[in-house]
């Protein structure tokens, strides 16, 4: 199972620990900003990807022609598409990877639907927050979050595991971050040595 720690805006140290503890982040993995702008930014994509040795990008949300000719320029990039409507499915079946936005508002389909229509295809969960069912991992090859940048910054809190975090006190943000990343790496690790077990046993 292939996560992503996915802010552009971390700094070298930050990346230092996420790439200690086995996590994708930028620029090897790089988002379009259509969360935060609304809109996919393509020339931002096109400019990340000449500079940067990128390995997942998100291709450009409803921007299909841009989608397809990213794929076709840059072959070398693993491009998920970002589905929000069912009637895209014909456009993303170009795709290898598929994308399954988090936020309800951002589609028009329920997870059972896009399981079942995207069988053959690599799935990839698009700002993973739920912690009230990490198990629903087990239908994805990759996924990419904030939640360790999230409760390190914005909450202050230490995060245990799913659902679970503490107050931190008197610590700096970065030593917080560090053990949130650990902390979550060794959650994921537990998910995915579950996903092996059932796998193992179903065949």
């Amino acid at each position: 199972m292939i996560a992503t720690l996915p802010c552009i805006c971390f700094t070298v140290k930050e990346r230092e620990i996420i790439n200690k503890y086995g996590f994708m982040s930028f620029p090897e993995f790089i988002d379009n900003h259509y969360v935060k702008d609304r809109k996919a930014q393509v020339n931002y994509l096109i400019k990340c990807i000449e500079k940067y040795d990128v390995k997942f990008a998100i291709a450009p949300d409803y921007q299909y022609e841009n989608a397809l000719m990213l794929k076709e320029q840059y072959p070398h990039v693993e491009w998920i598409f970002p589905l929000h409507k069912k009637k895209e499915k014909e456009i993303a079946e170009q795709f290898d990877w598929i994308g399954f936005p988090h936020r309800r508002q951002f589609r028009d389909y329920s997870l059972d639907w896009f399981i079942s229509n995207f069988k053959h295809k690599k799935r990839w969960y698009l700002g993973f927050w739920r912690e009230n069912n990490p198990y629903v991992l087990f239908a994805f090859d990759g996924f990419d979050t904030t939640i360790p940048e999230t409760y390190s910054g914005k909450y202050g809190k230490i995060w245990l595991s799913w659902g679970k975090s503490v107050k931190a006190k008197d610590m700096k943000t970065i030593e917080i971050f560090e053990i949130n990343v650990r902390n979550f790496r060794k959650e994921v690790d537990k998910l995915a040595k579950v996903k092996r077990l059932c796998s193992s046993i179903l065949r």
